[in-house]
């Protein structure tokens, strides 16, 4: 039960996210729809509006499949095949949910050909020649962001796996993880936070986008666009270091308490990015406005070069990142060999990492545990060999007739195998932990160089048989 509510608070959100953001795609941005670029007077054709209509009574249709499967995910009693669903369902959900838009994308494509094939010739060849662009603004000095806020956040972030290093120390909390495990996971957040100035170092280096007929305007949209997108990223690198820093602050709460903290601490935040982004966008959708109402858009017909309306190829095109069609955000020129085979290589990486981690955690689940004891050695198997104790180290040995409170420091915790460093408030010891919390009794031995194990096997009699050959006196707790 324990899995399933983590898995519907962590898994859950993302399905209203994905419709709101699908939601959002249907609206008109600068001059195109559904990756489109519209023609004169399509707004008001009832077939446009059939297009938009139908898009999003697919995409509740599509939403509610995707619900109906989340729930089926939850079904499964084994934590290994309800992760790996969980896993495969979050893939589905953002692909499945995409359809509609791609479908939508097909009939406006249809609806635009229709309307051109119904133009005069002589007006069609005009349309061809109009495409005559003061471009200076595409080459004009790409206006500086300021970095001194921007890099502060993000040293900001980067200072909480140091000060991990010197709490875990000199504040020892015995139920947290291995000191790695925790600078992992921060070194990771605090990551994150230099992808910021690693997308404006990109952004900056683009060509400035040609908006309208008249240079002075493009300049001053392009500025807007990247004066907002640099306040955006340095807010979000400020935010993503409190994030860390929360991060670390649940490290060090009482054990009962860290995963009902870590999960708000994350939905604050995502609840937090999404509204800035939000705001930001607005911010810079309402300031261009201002210039580009007061002049003619280039009406630039590029649609072949939007597959699906959402993945840009131009190979004469030399940015490396473009506005997005649809939506909020840049995307890929794909036509670029270093964006496209990296893109690919992520997905492989992406893919077969996913398909590798849910055949492991299966794997862990239904291999068996293991105990055994020859030629005076006692054995703990799960795969391979996990513990070996020469009878010699063992300086005692205590039956448990039931599996103590333990908690996970690091290693496997399932309900057919924990396996790993855990941490016993019971006993107020670390243990070193081999068993199937299913099959009782289990033996805790103590070994000459002060660790203590935790261990069983499959068979309850087997064990008790060990213990008899190992220590014939002993205790039963």
């Amino acid at each position: 039960m324990a899995m399933r509510i983590i898995m519907a608070v962590c898994m859950l959100p993302v399905l209203p996210i994905m419709l709101g953001a699908c939601w959002f795609l249907a609206g008109e941005k600068n001059g195109t729809q559904f990756g489109i670029t519209l023609w004169k007077g399509a707004g008001d054709q009832p077939q446009v509006l059939e297009i938009q209509r139908l898009y999003k009574r697919e995409l509740l249709r599509d939403t509610f499949i995707c619900l109906l499967l989340f729930c089926l995910a939850l079904l499964p009693e084994h934590e290994s095949l309800m992760i790996a669903g969980m896993t495969v369902w979050i893939f589905f959900a953002v692909a499945f949910l995409m359809l509609p838009f791609q479908r939508a994308n097909k009939r406006m494509r249809e609806q635009k050909q229709e309307y051109l094939a119904s133009l005069p010739q002589g007006e069609m060849e005009g349309k061809r020649e109009e495409i005559l662009v003061d471009v200076t603004a595409a080459g004009a000095d790409k206006h500086k962001i300021s970095q001194k806020g921007l890099y502060a956040g993000c040293i900001f972030a980067l200072l909480a796996p140091v000060a991990e290093i010197f709490l875990y120390r000199f504040y020892p909390r015995p139920w947290l993880p291995k000191l790695w495990v925790c600078e992992l996971t921060l070194i990771s957040v605090a990551g994150a936070a230099w992808c910021f100035p690693l997308f404006l170092a990109i952004y900056g280096k683009q060509r400035t986008k040609v908006f309208t007929y008249n240079s002075q305007v493009n300049m001053q949209v392009a500025g807007i666009h990247k004066f907002y997108l640099g306040r955006f990223c340095t807010v979000m690198a400020w935010l993503t270091g409190a994030f860390c820093w929360g991060m670390l602050g649940a490290f060090y709460v009482p054990s009962r308490w860290f995963l009902g903290l870590a999960a708000a601490i994350s939905i604050i935040f995502g609840t937090a990015s999404i509204i800035l982004i939000y705001r930001y966008w607005q911010k810079i959708q309402k300031a261009s406005r201002k210039y580009l109402a007061q002049e003619p858009l280039v009406e630039e017909d590029d649609d072949k070069y939007w597959i699906w309306g959402m993945f840009y190829y131009n190979k004469n095109d030399s940015r490396r990142m473009v506005e997005q069609r649809a939506g909020i955000g840049t995307t890929f020129n794909f036509a670029r060999p270093g964006i496209r085979y990296g893109v690919i290589l992520a997905a492989v990486l992406l893919i077969g990492g996913t398909l590798g981690m849910c055949g492991w955690v299966i794997a862990e689940e239904f291999t068996p545990v293991t105990l055994f004891y020859e030629d005076g050695t006692l054995t703990a198997k799960h795969w391979k060999k996990v513990y070996q104790i020469d009878r010699e180290d063992v300086k005692q040995v205590v039956l448990l007739e039931e599996e103590p409170e333990i908690r996970r420091k690091s290693g496997t915790g399932m309900k057919t195998v924990k396996k790993g460093d855990f941490y016993s408030d019971t006993y107020r010891r670390d243990f070193k932990v081999c068993l199937n919390p299913q099959e009782p009794p289990f033996l805790m031995v103590e070994s000459t160089d002060g660790r203590w194990y935790l261990l069983g096997g499959s068979d309850g009699e087997a064990t008790r048989d060990i213990l008899n050959k190992i220590q014939p006196w002993h205790h039963i707790f």
